[in-house]
C-alpha cells in the first residue's frame, strides 16, 4: 500500500534496546500506519517481541523515543499470557470485566455471538484449550473498539486449523478497517497476510516492504532462508 495519504499511528525514531549490557537492537526506526496490516518477523531472540512492547509503550526504550497518535486506541493479545489458573471465572465474566464503564453487557453478548464463543461462554477460563483461549483474548482485546490490533504470536502453540481460523478472522478485521501489527514466527503467514513485513535481524531492520519486496531481498534470503537451510549457497 501507498503511505502518503494514510496517518501514522505509532512513529519510533533511534530506539535502542539491551539486555544484560547485550544490545538487542540499535538505532531502530519505524512507522506504523492506518489501515495497514504490518506484520515483524525475525529469527529467535531477535527482539521482535520486545519492540513490539516498546511500540506499544508497555515498555520504555534504552535509547530513543516513540510517539503514537493523539488519542489512539489499541487493542493487544499478548504472547501465552494466562491467568492465575486457581482464579474461578467463566470466559463470560472476563469478557464482562474488561468491558468500558458505560457500556452494557449486550456489547458482551455481541463479542460472544462475532467470535464464536457461545460453546465455551459459561466455561471456567482454565478449562479453555488453546484456540478457545485465543478467541477469549482476541474478543476482549476488542471490547474498547480499537483502532490498532497489536497481536505477538498469536497461534502459538495452535492446531494448523486453529492457525487457519484465527488468520481468517485477522484478516477479515483488517478488511473492515482495523489496523494491524502482528509479531509472527510464522513466515508463511507473514507473507501470505500481510501488506507489509519488515524483518529484524543483527540488531537492525534488516529489510522490509511488499512480502515479495522481502523475499525477493538478497539480505532476507541469506538471513532467513539459509539460516534453515544447512547446504544454502546463496549470496
Amino acid at each position: 500500500m501507498n503511505h502518503d495519504h494514510y496517518p501514522v499511528l505509532i512513529q519510533a525514531r533511534q530506539i535502542g534496546h539491551s539486555f544484560s549490557q547485550a544490545p538487542l537492537f540499535i538505532d531502530v526506526n519505524l512507522d506504523v500506519f492506518a489501515g495497514e496490516y504490518l506484520t515483524l518477523i525475525g529469527l529467535n531472540g531477535s527482539g521482535k517481541s520486545t519492540l513490539l512492547r516498546i511500540l506499544l509503550k508497555l515498555i520504555p526504550p534504552n535509547t530513543g523515543k516513540v510517539s503514537s497518535k493523539e488519542g489512539l486506541h489499541i487493542g493487544y493479545v499478548p504472547q501465552r499470557w494466562h491467568p492465575d489458573y486457581q482464579l474461578p471465572m467463566t470466559a463470560e465474566a472476563l469478557l464482562t470485566l474488561s468491558k468500558p464503564k458505560n457500556s452494557t453487557n449486550t456489547l458482551v453478548e455481541q463479542l460472544i455471538d462475532t467470535w464464536q464463543l457461545n460453546s465455551f461462554a459459561k466455561q471456567q477460563i482454565h478449562t479453555l484449550s488453546g484456540g478457545q483461549w485465543q478467541r477469549l483474548l482476541l474478543a476482549r482485546a476488542l471490547i474498547n473498539s480499537p483502532q490498532l490490533l497489536a497481536l505477538d504470536e498469536p497461534t502459538q502453540g495452535l492446531d494448523l486449523k486453529s492457525q487457519h481460523d484465527f488468520y481468517q478472522q485477522i484478516a477479515q478485521l483488517h478488511q473492515q478497517g482495523m489496523s494491524i501489527l502482528m509479531v509472527s514466527h510464522d513466515l508463511a503467514h507473514a507473507m501470505s497476510y500481510s501488506q507489509r513485513v519488515v524483518a529484524l535481524a543483527e540488531g537492525s531492520i534488516c529489510c522490509q516492504g511488499t512480502p515479495l519486496e522481502v523475499m525477493n531481498s538478497p539480505i532476507y534470503q541469506q538471513r532467513f532462508i539459509c539460516a534453515h537451510t544447512p547446504q544454502c549457497t546463496h549470496h
